[in-house]
């Protein structure tokens, strides 16, 4: 996003809120479920992402607070890769997980009939996610 600074504000993982006194909601157990499928097809083909990569984004995907930011995510599997999409108004964010302890994040707006895109600097902490969703839902 060019001309659009993007503002990542950290999230606090610990800290005590309603939200965070709901430990399973529905939100994490359909990312879970999902990740489990991607699982299984990944045996059954050999061609998708490692059980590592699997692990890894399940938990870059339990770190994403307010845990309602999951809800309406799109998780799939892109030969080894796993990408999380979400959409929001004329804005998009995709977490891309190439392999384990990596991701990358971009994210686009459309203005009128521009795209601005960026590409997340220097993020490769799964709490970075929160920051950008922060955004895309803003």
């Amino acid at each position: 996003m060019s001309s659009t600074v993007l503002r990542i504000v950290p999230i606090d993982p610990y800290g005590s809120s309603a939200q965070s006194a709901e430990l399973f909601p529905d939100s994490i157990k359909a990312a879970l479920d999902r990740l489990e499928q991607i699982s299984r097809m990944a045996h059954q083909n050999d061609m998708g992402p490692s059980a590592e990569n699997i692990e890894w984004a399940k938990e870059v995907l339990l770190r994403v607070l307010p845990r309602y930011f999951l809800l309406g995510a799109e998780i799939d599997a892109f030969q080894r890769e796993i990408h999380v999409n979400w959409e929001h108004g004329n804005k998009r964010v995709t977490v891309f997980l190439p392999s384990p302890r990596r991701l990358k994040i971009y994210c686009e707006e459309v203005k009128g009939t521009e795209i601005e895109h960026e590409l997340v600097p220097g993020t490769n902490s799964p709490w970075a996610v929160s920051g950008v969703l922060k955004w895309l839902f803003e």
